[in-house]
């Protein structure tokens, strides 16, 4: 799901990383961990929250700023990649 360092939560995956974007949570910025991008994000008191309804299919954000979120991500992505 994503790795939890003292201040900051990585995670591979793209949707969970939208989820918590389109969520109000702050991406720092983007990390490459060989072939794969790591979204990087603040530590908040609401992250174990989201991980859990992300988790349980219980999470909700408005559908256009989930898919405003994947595009933004799948932009990083693929300026990361060249």
């Amino acid at each position: 799901m994503g790795k939890m360092t003292t201040d900051e939560l990585k995670t591979p995956d793209l949707y969970y990383a939208a989820y918590l974007l389109a969520s109000g949570q702050e991406l720092l910025g983007t990390e490459r961990d060989g072939r794969r991008m790591l979204f990087c994000f603040a530590d908040s008191d609401e992250l174990e929250e989201l991980k859990r309804e992300w988790l349980n299919s219980t999470g909700l954000v408005a559908a256009q700023t989930y898919a405003q979120a994947i595009r933004s991500l799948k932009a990083l992505v693929h300026e990361g990649s060249n």
